[in-house]
């Protein structure tokens, strides 16, 4: 479909039109980004401002230990998300991670995994990577001393030698 009303019927009469509304978006915008920074959720602001001044300004040090709705320590909170989110993609609790970005948790991986390998220097990585993963690849290489290697998307296994730590591969062309 290129038909631009044919698609805005589709999206009024779609059983999900009425989610827009939870989300600050200006009128006409049609926004498409949410794997990098998605719209505003119209909630977001007024929870940030209980955080701000009541976690944090009343509740202090306490707010480590307990959570406003009573539910618990806030430590466990990333646990009991993932306990909700896990039968919603069929999996157990345990097989469900809670926890820092995406880019947070790729550098983190990324130095634990060339840490396996202290004798290998190459972290290899293709050019069609979403663009904050070579830098996430660039500071893991500054911060250990490494090279980062580029390679052809077509044939990654190629630049692959015995000086590569690791090889990370997206299923997504960025570009």
């Amino acid at each position: 479909m290129t038909d631009r009303s044919a698609a805005e019927r589709l999206d009024a009469a779609s059983p999900l039109a009425h989610t827009r509304d939870r989300f600050t978006l200006p009128d006409g915008i049609v926004y498409l980004d949410g794997n990098s920074l998605g719209a505003l959720p119209t909630g977001v602001p007024g929870r940030l401002a209980a955080v701000v001044s009541q976690e944090w300004g009343d509740g202090l040090i306490r707010s480590w230990n307990a959570l406003p709705d009573g539910g618990g320590r806030w430590m466990q909170l990333a646990s009991r998300v993932a306990a909700r989110i896990a039968p919603l993609i069929g999996v157990q609790a345990a097989d469900v991670h809670v926890g820092d970005s995406t880019s947070v948790s790729l550098f983190k991986t990324m130095v634990a995994a060339t840490r396996l390998r202290p004798d290998r220097r190459v972290i290899v990585i293709e050019p069609s990577t979403f663009p904050t993963d070579g830098y996430v690849a660039a500071g893991v290489a500054d911060l250990l001393g490494l090279e980062v290697r580029w390679c052809d998307p077509a044939d990654p296994l190629a630049a692959v030698d015995d000086d590569v730590a690791l090889l990370t591969l997206t299923h997504v062309d960025f570009r």
